[in-house]
């Protein structure tokens, strides 16, 4: 099971449609640079979602005939050594030899409506895709332009220019009942989508089901195949509903692909 799930993760970073296109700040790196799968590739799932896919990433990086991976989680300090951020990857196009600072991001998002208008706060409601996109475009991307980065990459590279890429997979989940759904700033219109609603929702929407398919975390960012679909979990509607009493739970129906986000009642408070 260890390699079907890893071969579809490293697939996905290859395939998936991206939740993030290109920004002012940074194009989105043009994944056909990314190296071939490795079929008997063995990720660590059992990890954070984010160091996950980090590990996956640095694969298809390294078996990039054009990129070079020259670093990773690169510290950049300012003159008193107190940290200012760190760099995801550092590489080198082999064929232009320019310099590139990329960085990687995985993010899940649920629109909610209030008063006519829309946020899009995360699975733990106190991140929200308004101020990833600011600490993105106005920090993460930013950062390798700075004079204490570029003095590091100078002294460690030679060179005075680093072009910025980023990478930003995910989800944006609609509510159930709502037809129309505004895509916020910065996601693209193509991008995965999914549903929510709360527990206590439950019978409102799908009385009729006694089963579903339950998404491990390490796939929430990944198209579910029917091979996929097949090898997941099944689990009754109460020990899901049991589940999500403590945390938002990812899962498909039966003879579906499309992911559903199953939402404690209390979430909605959390936000506030």
């Amino acid at each position: 099971m260890n390699h079907l799930f890893s071969n579809a993760l490293l697939t996905s970073l290859r395939t998936t449609s991206l939740l993030v296109g290109d920004l002012e700040q940074a194009r989105s790196l043009d994944r056909e640079l990314l190296g071939s799968l490795c079929l008997d590739t063995a990720l660590k799932l059992d990890q954070k979602l984010g160091h996950l896919y980090e590990d996956a990433l640095r694969i298809l990086l390294l078996q990039s005939s054009q990129l070079e991976l020259l670093d990773d989680h690169v510290q950049v300090f300012d003159a008193d050594r107190v940290t200012i951020g760190e760099m995801d990857y550092i590489l080198r196009d082999r064929n232009t030899g320019e310099l590139i600072h990329l960085e990687l991001a995985v993010k899940f998002y649920l629109a909610v409506r209030e008063k006519g208008d829309w946020r899009f706060p995360g699975p733990d409601p106190r991140d929200n895709w308004q101020r990833k996109l600011a600490r993105l475009c106005d920090h993460q991307l930013q950062l390798s332009q700075r004079h204490e980065s570029l003095a590091l990459i100078a002294k460690r590279w030679q060179t005075s220019c680093v072009n910025v890429r980023q990478l930003i997979y995910g989800c944006l989940f609609y509510p159930m009942g709502e037809s129309e759904c505004p895509i916020p700033e910065g996601v693209q219109p193509d991008c995965r989508k999914g549903r929510w609603f709360y527990e206590s929702e439950w019978d409102t929407h799908f009385a009729e089901i006694t089963q579903v398919r339950v998404i491990p975390k390490a796939l929430w960012p990944v198209e579910i195949t029917d091979e996929l679909r097949t090898s997941l979990l099944t689990k009754s509607v109460a020990d899901l509903r049991a589940a999500s009493i403590q945390r938002c739970v990812m899962f498909i129906l039966p003879d579906s692909s499309i992911p559903y986000f199953l939402v404690p009642n209390n979430w909605q408070r959390e936000m506030r």
